[in-house]
């Protein structure tokens, strides 16, 4: 990359202003008595905190790390509870800048492209603060549970998934693109000295993403296990030995997974039968297709429109790059099955919390990711009509979901000031 300056001020401020936002859109979200972040401040926490309370705590909230990071602020350095909630926030918000950013410089690193620090740094606070094109007509700004957006600013654990998730597709994005072909050279990582290390790696991410919410991986393993059983079926129907051959690279990605599954399931039993968000206990059930969807928005369709509008374009002017990618085809799968999570599935006792929709979120941040690769990555054809409009046009629409995210963070903290 042929950097004309690298202004890595600009890096520093932008990541210090992701990090006071979530600080302060969270605190004062404190004063919402209904919404995530003060249940679990207040109801979560203080369960975690006393021995009497703490395995019921623990199964109410069996993804744990962004608790535990409270703790320790609250515990060992004496910080007081709510601003050590706060600090939590900050500090995964500022990693998920970092991962973000790191995602960003490799793509027009890789691209052989010039571009500034801080034009970098402005696209990954971009990224971060990003919301769907505002329509209160479509009901679509519900914040308390946000099924239909990739930014879900004022759920702390969610948030807290986020720079595992973004590490998570960067790594599976390379190790498939060196299964793939013995010559390929990772955009994020030097696969080209070898996969164990990054398998080790992608094992590790998973697990921690896990400890953090469940929701990421619950839809990214079956979306890569999706992905490359069509890869190995494929391979079987050539009859040439390559599906042997893939069985085993097949297996090896699974082994990577498996830690993060068992947690899993581990989470469910502890939740759904010796806990349940605020001691309501209750069960996975099935729902009638886009029962709970229905329930925060009147039109699905538009709502998915406004949400990815950005993603949707790209696709259009980037069709080819896009879907011939292992960014675009995993992020599509990882959408695709989020979507039948969220269209079918439900907890018993609190339908209208929507907490099979969390897993749609990871998966519209991820379409934005790859979204941002194949803008990047690739240009418009010179002889293709209106070329530079067409990108131009993009990036305007994706300024128009960050500019959506910033009268989002105002509101927060004018209406909860």
């Amino acid at each position: 990359m042929n950097v004309k300056k690298k202004d890595y001020a600009a890096v520093i401020i932008f990541g210090m202003i992701t990090a006071y936002i979530a600080y302060a859109i969270d605190k004062a979200e404190l004063s919402n008595i209904i919404s995530d972040y003060t249940g679990h401040v207040y109801v979560y926490l203080p369960m975690l905190l006393k021995k009497e309370t703490f395995f019921q705590g623990l199964g109410a909230a069996p993804y744990f790390l962004w608790h535990l990071v409270t703790i320790i602020g609250y515990k060992i350095f004496g910080i007081p509870l709510e601003y050590a909630a706060g600090y939590s926030n900050a500090l995964f918000a500022l990693f998920s800048y970092i991962t973000v950013y790191f995602f960003v410089s490799s793509l027009y690193k890789r691209a052989g492209k010039e571009a500034r620090s801080s034009v970098i740094a402005i696209i990954s606070f971009g990224i971060c603060i990003l919301q769907p094109i505002a329509a209160d007509w479509s009901n679509v700004w519900i914040l308390s549970v946000a099924p239909i957006t990739p930014n879900p600013v004022t759920n702390p654990t969610y948030m807290a998934t986020r720079g595992f998730a973004v590490l998570a597709f960067c790594l599976v994005i390379d190790i498939w693109g060196r299964q793939e072909n013995d010559d390929y050279k990772g955009i994020f990582f030097k696969v080209e000295n070898g996969l164990k290390r990054y398998y080790i790696a992608l094992l590790i991410i998973l697990l921690l993403s896990v400890l953090a919410k469940p929701t990421f991986v619950e839809m990214f393993i079956p979306a890569v296990g999706i992905v490359m059983l069509a890869r190995w079926i494929k391979r079987i129907a050539k009859k040439d030995g390559s599906g042997k051959a893939y069985f085993k690279i097949l297996v090896t990605t699974f082994l990577t997974a498996v830690p993060a599954i068992v947690v899993v399931f581990a989470q469910f039993l502890m939740y759904f039968i010796f806990g349940g968000s605020y001691g309501e206990g209750g069960s996975v059930v099935i729902t009638p297709f886009l029962r709970v969807w229905r329930m925060f928005t009147d039109n699905v369709g538009i709502s998915i429109i406004l949400a990815l509008l950005f993603v949707m374009f790209v696709m259009l002017i980037r069709t080819v790059p896009f879907i011939d990618s292992n960014a675009g085809r995993l992020a599509l799968v990882c959408f695709v099955v989020s979507f039948l999570q969220g269209a079918f599935l439900g907890e018993s006792t609190k339908l209208g919390h929507g907490d099979f929709m969390w897993p749609l979120m990871s998966a519209m941040f991820l379409l934005f990711l790859a979204a941002l690769k194949a803008l990047i990555m690739h240009d418009e054809k010179e002889d293709r009509p209106f070329a530079g409009a067409l990108t131009v046009t993009a990036w305007t629409i994706f300024a128009l979901h960050v500019s959506c995210g910033v009268m989002l963070i105002i509101e927060e903290l004018l209406v909860l000031a």
